[in-house]
């Protein structure tokens, strides 16, 4: 009973953390709120024109040099230029949507060309996302200027390499670029800008040039930019400006009257998207750490193939339908062979055994279940002398309800004992060859989640996903216990739980499967060697795991229990008749096939003679002092079982709330303004 409550509780278990991964994924949103791109507005200065001229290497490398003309309206150290190392980006399909991606960057080479005292400190910005790099001016700016004096202003000139790797994107090669970033703080008078790539962009992608211009998530697709292109040396040039506002500000700031033309306010963004041919960059990757994964996986088929050739079923077992116990077996042997474990019902089953042979007496007394010892056991196994020795410390009669009292460690001495023998009845390896190579597999999927997601930059997918491998290799790990007891329960309740833990295991797989980045899987690990696990399930039951004692005694076992289940009533009283104490005989049997109820009932209409070990008060109440005595054993083994289950499971730690979830494919609105890689914010200080 507490087994059958424990298994329940983990199914329940599984089951729901199984669903909420699946549903947290199906929730879980991409990028982040406008608002959050939004910087403070900066009214210490403002940029009058801002140009940036970008290279691209072949290696997707990009040689970045940007001159920044700002007239400053109050006392600075110089400005801030923040570049982003990690980015989560949308990129435009053809669909019309975005696959969005975490990127993590590379900047080297960050230098100034300013040859007047400007100079340059390195530093990070907020969660180490950003990097931070402090361009001091060449002296200390005025404040506000005296009459007739201009307001000071200076260009920034500064170089650095942007390497953004690869675009882990199978269908195309891109540049998708925030040639101004979202997190300028101050607004920009005009832009002017250059791309050269590494070599010819053709007419049918050249087309599909897309500018946008506004806030961080604005869809601005189709922004006029003005710009031009040309093709030297088969590389392709785009130059362009932008000053599309065509708007002036007029005593904005508070030292009087200014007037400026803005082409970008605060916040606002100019970003680029040309896709190009895939194959257009040649980015090296190592594939040395995926194809170690790729050599577990082979290596697991192989070893599944082996030990499947060598250890497959080569005996049937037959059933010999006969109406008694098997010779030389306790029935807390039978119950073990049955099912390959040892329950508390198991062992309890000892004590109508015991009175069937005289050593212990039952007496039933006002609804009361007594037994009471009348000699002591003779040549008998270790397994009956652990627990006669248990329960009788004395010679007086004992009441079932005190036997709480029994260690409950006792049944694990018990079970440690039957198992000894177990060699003689099963094959140990079979076994240890499926939990062994679950716990393979479960490494090798760990490993290739923790490679995808240190790419993609994902940590609370790899979280989940590892979660989800923990539990479905926890599934599967208890399908020995399922086929275990297949000679103890109906065929439909057998079938219904190994359909649920596949399906289970499936949804875990699937999870995995959907939240993982294909191309930071190249060789698709993530699918197949969740596989290895589904095949030893559907092969599992064809390995030959009993010995051919196993095999003959399993027969007679189930021979017994189909006799008890399908004969005839007249048979059954030929054969009492005949053996008057069969009855009792088979009784503990009966209980350990888990057909005790069916036994009795079939044996309601016929006379059976009252046991000598047997004391009631009223002979009519014999089959009501056997139900007690049924249930009081059943109750026995709840408490003599308890610490015999092979694992139980722990609470699940809580998952943490509404985080923002940003690889998934998918999402709407195309590309926007601000989407692409690069860009970042200035500011002063």
């Amino acid at each position: 009973m507490e087994r059958g409550l424990r298994k329940g509780k983990f199914a329940k278990i599984a089951f729901l953390v199984s669903m909420l991964m699946l549903l947290l994924f199906s929730l879980s949103g991409c990028g982040t709120t406008i608002d959050d791109y939004v910087p403070e507005f900066n009214s210490r200065y403002y940029i009058n024109n801002y140009e940036v001229n970008i290279v691209i290497g072949e290696d997707n490398k990009y040689e970045i040099n940007e001159k920044i003309t700002a007239t400053f309206f109050n006392n600075v150290n110089g400005i801030i230029r923040t570049l982003p190392i990690e980015q989560t980006i949308g990129v435009p399909n053809e669909n019309g949507k975005r696959s969005i991606k975490n990127y993590e960057f590379e900047i080297s080479n960050f230098h100034m060309n300013n040859d007047d005292g400007a100079y340059v400190e390195e530093g990070y910005s907020g969660d180490y996302s950003m990097k931070a790099y402090y361009l001091h001016l060449p002296y200390s700016m005025g404040g506000m200027p005296a009459e007739g004096e201009e307001f000071d202003s200076y260009t920034f000139d500064f170089s650095y390499t942007y390497d953004l790797g690869l675009d882990r994107d199978t269908s195309k090669d891109f540049v998708y670029f925030n040639i101004i970033g979202s997190s300028v703080d101050t607004h920009i008078g005009n832009v002017d800008f250059s791309i050269t790539f590494p070599k010819e962009v053709t007419e049918e992608y050249r087309d599909k040039l897309i500018f946008y211009a506004g806030r961080y998530g604005q869809n601005t697709e189709g922004t006029e930019v003005e710009y031009t292109y040309n093709n030297e040396n088969g590389r392709y040039i785009l130059e362009g400006s932008y000053s599309a506002h065509s708007e002036y500000i007029y005593d904005f700031y508070s030292y009087g009257e200014y007037v400026a033309p803005v082409a970008l306010y605060y916040g606002e963004a100019l970003t680029v998207y040309q896709p190009l041919s895939e194959g257009y960059f040649d980015v090296s990757r190592s594939y040395t750490f995926d194809i170690v994964l790729l050599v577990i996986l082979l290596a697991l088929i192989i070893v599944l193939i082996v030990f499947y050739v060598m250890h497959r079923r080569k005996h049937d077992i037959i059933d010999v339908v006969e109406f008694k116990a098997p010779d030389g077996l306790t029935p807390t042997e039978a119950g073990y062979i049955i099912d390959r474990t040892v329950s508390g019902d198991d062992i309890t089953s000892l004590i109508v055994y015991w009175a069937s042979k005289g050593y212990v007496e039952i007496q039933e007394k006002e609804k009361k279940i007594y037994i009471k010892k009348l000699k002591n056991l003779g040549n008998a196994k270790e397994h009956e002398r652990l627990f006669f020795n248990a329960i009788f410390t004395s010679d007086q009669p004992i009441d079932t309800s005190t036997l709480k009292s029994v260690s409950p460690f006792i049944g694990q001495k018990i079970s440690n004992s039957i198992k000894k023998e177990g060699k003689k009845y099963f094959n140990p390896s079979v076994d240890r060859y499926y939990h062994l190579t679950l716990i393979a597999v479960l490494v090798a999927m760990v490993l290739t989640i923790i490679r995808i997601d240190l790419q993609s930059l994902n940590y609370l997918f790899m979280f989940l996903k590892i979660l989800l491998a923990v539990v479905g290799v926890a599934l599967l790990w208890r399908l020995p216990n399922i086929e275990k007891y297949k000679h103890k329960q109906k065929a439909k309740k057998f079938w219904a739980k190994k359909i649920i833990l596949l399906v289970l295991y499936v949804a875990c797989y699937i999870g995995i499967i959907l939240m993982s980045e294909s191309y930071c899987d190249p060789f698709f690990m993530r699918i197949f060697i969740p596989l290895v696990p589904i095949a030893l399930f559907f092969i599992y039951p064809y390995f030959e795991q009993y010995t051919a004692k196993g095999r003959e005694y399993l027969g007679r076992l189930r021979g017994l229990k189909q006799y008890i289940e399908v004969a005839e009533k007249d048979m059954m009283e030929a054969m009492i008749k005949e053996n008057p104490t069969l009855f009792y005989d088979v009784l503990p049997y009966a209980y350990v096939l888990g057909v005790s109820d069916v036994y009795m009932k079939k044996f309601e209409s016929i006379p059976l003679e009252s046991p000598t070990w047997l004391v009631t008060d009223n002979i009519l109440s014999l089959y009501m002092t056997i139900w007690l005595m049924n249930r009081s054993m059943a109750t026995l083994g709840v408490l003599v079982g308890q610490t015999m289950a092979s694992a139980l499971v722990k609470e699940i730690a809580k998952i943490a709330t509404a985080a923002t979830i940003s690889n998934i494919g998918g999402g709407g609105g195309g590309g926007f303004s601000g989407g692409g890689a690069g860009g970042g914010g200035v500011g002063t200080f």
